[in-house]
């Protein structure tokens, strides 16, 4: 240190040290330092950020993408340290042949089926459009609503920010929202984990990689279990990039030594995982409560226990406050709301139901080959505790989340690790055999097994297998030819009604529900505030006071319909206290037979309606109270009063 910097003030040797240590860094991690000031200074600025929001939407995108990327990349340093990505031109190809395989199928499954959504799916789409709306409005509203959003939401528009630049200038349909997705959010996902692939590969002498990654992508592209959620808009797997890049960061079970950099990829990783679902934090909870014990039992098995253990709690702790700090309203909703309850009416089983569940969901063939590479993975000393603590993240995360709710196709997604990990060991240990032969032959067979296991999920009429040896998975491939229909009842909505009337369509099932017919028509936004959600989950949604404060409502001869919607239909089209208050006006023709018939809502609710409602619902009623007779006496007080 030279006489002259010992000598500078204070402020002047901080500002060369800060400028010194920034110039070691990375060119891309500069890049987007600099990016990340630059948001920092537009938002302090205030011109741009009011009346340039479609601007900061693209900055955004710039920036998570980027410093996406560069987590993959500093992760890939960190697991293969000298190796670069042209070392290994067999990665390279499969990754790009393997997404293009994929995209080209979630491609053609949405383009093919003429894709409208139907139940949650649409949050996503919402989401989109909400975060392009706020933004386009003036930068501070968007800003603001999209900070509401990830501290507060239960579905957070992380993710929509990944998606956001491509679907910028595209048409905006619900079709290329899909495939935008596909792009952004999975081809970063195969990224992550197809180096957790070729970290498992290390371990198996004599793997022929061309052949390996190859079985490896075509497991995850051809996955139904993936498929499905993919191509009914929730882009939800995204979230497993984040959970291969913790496992790559922790695959050496060592914590003798804190590397800031690493750690801070470590939270980072964490963090998103819990911005892009609420249910990711089942895995994160098993994860950690399972990387910790392991990390210890070989702590102590080499006599190093005290130094890990205090290296657990100076990273473990501050994570946690931080974590809890930035997220408080999400937490404190998690922690104030009984899901068992709430998803009680909707989901039944439990744990042992749950496994009887996966075991049709993938199949008997294929939980053989993920128990076989299980078996490989721990025979290899090298990968044992890695392959260990991630099948039994996966196995109590599915404990933990089924005391709330059953596995969905999406929420199936925890146990994606395990089941991967054990494709992937299996196909080490075909393309490792010592025959070249035998391993290009069981590789490709691999291969067909997976095209075979899709094939069977397109479920074409009179062509698919029903055997417990493949999925029973439905990538429903059937193309709708009801578009003009829906579209005449979104055109009578149009014209009879003012932008700020209500219409309630009274469907849950059959291909349709409200938010069916509010989304399917991207020319015309004004549908999805016009056109109200319905209410089918009884412990959810609660009693439908929008068939009180609508202009219209639709209902089907569905009387005997479970849930709700069932007892709506009865209520307006037979002889009830209800229907004296509605007006036929007509009807509309759907697909199969369906007719959709539309009744003027004629008078506000009496006290006859009401109490025949709460008749209806007493079941309901007795457990939920706050959302069926007491929503329902408030509505009457609100319109009497």
């Amino acid at each position: 240190m030279s006489h002259e910097f010992r000598s500078a003030p204070p402020l002047r040797r901080l500002t060369a040290g800060a400028r010194a240590a920034f110039g070691r860094w990375p060119a891309p991690v500069r890049a987007l330092a600099l990016g990340t000031l630059l948001l920092a200074a537009i938002l302090a600025g205030g011109a741009i950020t009011a009346y340039g929001g479609l601007l900061l939407v693209a900055l955004l995108w710039v920036l998570c993408t980027g410093w996406l990327w560069w987590l993959l990349a500093y992760t890939w340093r960190t697991v293969f340290p000298g190796e670069g990505l042209r070392s290994d031109p067999a990665f390279l190809r499969a990754l790009l042949g393997g997404a293009a395989v994929g995209l080209a199928v979630m491609a053609g499954l949405v383009f093919y089926r003429r894709t409208v959504y139907a139940t949650d799916a649409v949050n996503y789409f919402a989401k989109q459009n909400l975060l392009f709306n706020s933004f386009a409005t003036s930068g501070f509203y968007g800003v603001s609503n999209l900070l509401e959003n990830l501290l507060t939401a239960d579905y957070k528009m992380f993710m929509n920010l990944f998606i956001s630049l491509p679907y910028l200038f595209l048409p905006r349909n619900l079709n290329t929202f899909m495939v935008c997705y596909g792009l952004t959010c999975f081809v970063p996902m195969w990224t992550a984990l197809l180096m957790l692939a070729r970290k498992a590969a290390a371990a198996f002498p004599g793997v022929r990689r061309g052949w390996y990654y190859a079985a490896c992508m075509a497991a995850m592209v051809l996955w139904p279990m993936f498929l499905w959620p993919a191509t009914h808009g929730l882009p939800d797997a995204f979230g497993l990039t984040f959970a291969a890049v913790i496992l790559l960061l922790g695959a050496d079970l060592r914590f003798e030594t804190l590397p800031p950099a690493r750690l801070l990829a470590l939270f980072a990783a964490t963090f998103a995982l819990i911005l892009t679902r609420r249910w990711y934090m089942f895995w994160v909870l098993a994860f950690y409560l399972c990387y910790a014990a392991a990390l210890l039992l070989r702590a102590a098995r080499r006599g190093v226990f005290g130094r890990v253990l205090a290296n657990l709690l100076k990273f473990g702790i501050p994570s946690v406050v931080l974590t809890v700090a930035a997220l408080l309203p999400t937490f404190r909703t998690i922690l104030t709301t009984d899901y068992a309850d709430i998803y009680g009416a909707y989901y039944g089983g439990g744990f042992l139901v749950n496994c009887m569940a996966q075991a049709g969901r993938q199949g008997w063939i294929w939980l053989a080959l993920c128990a076989v590479g299980f078996a490989g993975l721990l025979a290899r000393p090298a990968l044992r505790g890695g392959a260990a603590v991630t099948g039994l993240t996966s196995l109590l995360a599915m404990v933990l989340f089924t005391r709330t709710q059953s596995l969905g196709d999406h929420q199936s997604l925890l146990l994606a690790p395990a089941y991967l990990l054990g494709l992937f060991g299996c196909a080490a240990l075909v393309c490792g055999l010592r025959r070249a032969a035998a391993a290009r032959v069981g590789a490709a067979a691999m291969i067909g097994f997976y095209a075979l296991n899709c094939a069977n999920a397109l479920r074409i009429p009179g062509a698919s297998l029903t055997t417990p040896l493949l999925s029973d998975e439905s990538l429903d491939i059937t193309r709708r030819t009801d578009l003009d229909q829906m579209r005449a009842v979104t055109d009578f909505v149009l014209e009879h009604c003012a932008e700020t009337d209500t219409v309630y369509i009274n469907l849950a099932g059959d291909g349709y529900s409200g938010s069916t017919f509010a989304f399917s028509d991207p020319s015309h936004p004004q549908l999805e505030s016009m056109i109200l959600w319905e209410n089918s989950v009884p412990s959810t949604h609660g009693f439908p006071t929008g068939i009180w404060s609508s202009k219209y409502v639709m209902v089907t001869d569905k009387v005997d319909q479970g849930g709700l919607v069932g007892g709506v239909n009865a209520a307006i089209r037979g002889d009830t206290p209800a229907a004296g208050h509605y007006a036929y006006v007509t009807e509309f023709p759907l697909a199969d037979g369906l007719v959709l018939y539309c009744y003027e809502r004629t008078s506000p609710p009496d006290q006859a309606e009401a109490d025949y409602f709460k008749q209806l619902f007493a079941e309901y009623d007795a457990r939920w109270p706050e959302i069926y007779s007491q929503r329902i006496d408030a509505y009457l007080a609100g319109e009497t009063g």
